[in-house]
């Protein structure tokens, strides 16, 4: 069963934080980062609780802007009637085109390639696939 509130913040196959989006403990979300790098690490602090205003920027940052020209579009294609920064993140688990940084909730087994957008670069096809594939 996938936990839509539990999530490993990804980076290829690196978990480089988890989130608790209603920890045990109360409170607001919860994050233990295990990268100390300013570029990657979900927050500012090691460990502990965010605001909902710092979840909200992260997820701003993981999905496309509401005004973007092609929004509705996207949106259909994500099988959504109306944007939604959590359901977007949900569908496409934070993917970016421009950076190895995914989200994998908790229950699933999904591994970079699973989600990865340029996969020619990071796993391009050996001889021996590409001609099986034209035989």
């Amino acid at each position: 069963m996938i936990d839509y509130l539990k999530f490993d913040v990804m980076w290829m196959d690196e978990v480089i934080a988890t989130v608790d989006l209603k920890p045990a403990i109360g409170g607001t979300p919860y994050v233990i980062n295990y990268i100390d790098d300013f570029n990657k690490q979900f927050s500012p602090n090691m460990e502990g609780h965010i605001t909902l205003e710092e979840l909200e920027k992260w997820l701003k940052w993981r999905t496309f802007p509401p005004t973007r020209a092609n929004a509705d579009a996207l949106l259909e294609i994500l099988g959504m009637q109306a944007y939604n920064r959590w359901g977007i993140v949900r569908k496409t688990h934070g993917v970016m085109a421009d950076d190895e940084i995914w989200i994998r909730f908790k229950g699933e087994n999904l591994l970079h390639k699973d989600v990865c957008l340029r996969k020619d670069l990071y796993y391009p096809e050996t001889p021996d696939e590409n001609m099986q594939t034209n035989i």
